[in-house]
């Protein structure tokens, strides 16, 4: 008589099947997506780069303390690390960090620029450019083992979203060619986002408290993980334990005097550039579209269950959504939409092609710099050559206004990301029912 067969050891093969494609695949992209980084890391760069770690071998090679280590100290202790283990064999400080720097403040930074094919000429630069990247590629790795940690079990959005991460043109250019730290600060996101998952609200803080003293911009995220982890709380019946942990940080920061230090990042670039772009009413009534986009969103999560980790997550790629429609931004900025986009694209592949347009709109973003962020950045490969080259802005010049031109992509980019942000939006449940 023949035995009936087992339906759980019957799926066994194939889920072992499965799974070791799915590790082939993970391995692959790994491999594949490492070795890209290595071919870029030596070969470019902008003067951010070492504007950032002029301030970072101050201290690493000085013992001094500036300012800027107040604003966002967690790249710059990693880089003052990197320059403090790997300074033999780094290109002399006196070329790569001259002392014209000095009484440069970021008002008049600009500076910095003109020294750029000084620096592209100094000795052992292209692995200085290696050393010194180091830890954009220890983040950027660890932030791929994060997304496959929070993608468990999934293995095709997770195949999915690791891809999209290795070989984003955007990552590789930022973390690559830029040569910019804002990886680190995707990371802590990654790593909130991970605690949140496992309902872990005050490590969920704590990491993302870690991600806005990476990049300042992360910290608009605050109100919505306040929201969600105080809603985690509740169910764990935790809440008064968070109101007063909540309290005693609060307090904390009013009697040490770091609210003002706060506020005042209002004054900075980084404020100014969110409030920009306005409509104007009549006389001095004026509306701050950013301001009513992002208030918009943070009104409806009030009436969404944040604790979800799928919802707060898709919340928080909204707001960056938001942010890079309604306001001012920087090149490096927009990493910030990449690891939340790969998060969502593991449920939505579908958004890769608009996320193409978003690209597309972002490359024309970078003529508002010219050859700065073109040109200029593959100076240590052929410093006659690439400094020589006409600008891009030019060469559109030559057939059309380049203003309008930039123009009309920036827009492309603003409405590719509020169609993306409608999409997400409309895949959140309805409005929770009220307990009983």
């Amino acid at each position: 008589m023949q035995r009936a067969k087992n339906p759980r050891f019957t799926a066994l093969p194939h889920l072992h099947l499965e799974d070791n494609s799915f590790k082939r695949a993970v391995i692959v992209i790994l491999a594949l997506g490492v070795l890209v980084r290595i071919v870029l890391m030596p070969i470019a760069f902008h003067p951010d780069l070492f504007w950032v770690t002029y301030h970072a071998q101050n201290l690493a090679l000085h013992g001094e303390i500036t300012k800027d280590l107040a604003v966002q100290p967690i790249p710059l202790l990693l880089y003052s690390a990197t320059i403090w283990v790997f300074q033999p064999v780094l290109s002399p400080p006196e070329v790569i960090w001259p002392d014209e720097w000095r009484p440069l403040d970021e008002s008049d930074y600009q500076g910095a620029f003109d020294l750029a094919l000084q620096i592209a000429q100094a000795p052992r630069i292209h692995l200085t450019l290696f050393l010194l990247k180091l830890p954009h590629l220890a983040f950027d790795l660890a932030s791929a083992f994060l997304l496959l940690a929070l993608l468990k079990r999934q293995f095709r959005g997770a195949i999915v979203a690791l891809a999209f991460w290795m070989f984003n043109p955007i990552g590789l250019y930022i973390s690559y060619l830029y040569g910019r730290y804002d990886v680190v600060a995707g990371f802590f996101v990654l790593l909130s986002l991970y605690m949140f998952q496992r309902v872990r609200p005050f490590s969920s803080l704590a990491a993302l408290a870690l991600a806005f003293l990476s990049r300042v911009t992360d910290a608009l995220l605050a109100p919505f993980f306040l929201i969600g982890a105080f809603g985690q709380l509740k169910k764990q019946r935790r809440l008064p334990i968070g109101i007063a942990v909540f309290s005693a940080a609060a307090l904390l920061t009013i009697l040490s005097g770091a609210l003002p230090q706060i506020i005042s990042v209002l004054d900075r670039a980084h404020g100014q550039f969110l409030l920009a772009a306005k409509l104007r009413i009549i006389l001095y009534d004026e509306l701050v579209i950013f301001v009513i986009g992002y208030a918009i969103l943070l009104f409806s999560g009030l009436e969404k269950d944040l604790s979800s980790y799928r919802v707060l997550r898709k919340y928080s790629l909204m707001v960056f959504l938001i942010l890079f429609s309604f306001a001012f931004f920087n090149p490096q900025y927009f990493f910030a939409l990449l690891p939340l986009l790969a998060l969502e694209l593991a449920e939505q592949p579908g958004l890769a092609w608009f996320h193409l347009v978003q690209i597309v709109g972002y490359a024309f973003y970078l003529l508002n710099w010219g050859s700065q962020t073109t040109w200029w950045l593959f100076l240590p490969l052929n410093p006659g050559l690439f400094s020589r080259l006409t600008s891009p802005e030019l060469i559109i010049q030559t057939f059309t206004n380049y203003k309008a031109v930039i123009a009309i992509f920036r827009s492309l980019l603003t409405a590719a990301s509020l169609w993306m942000a409608y999409r997400i939006y409309r895949t959140i449940s309805p409005t929770p029912a009220k307990e009983s």
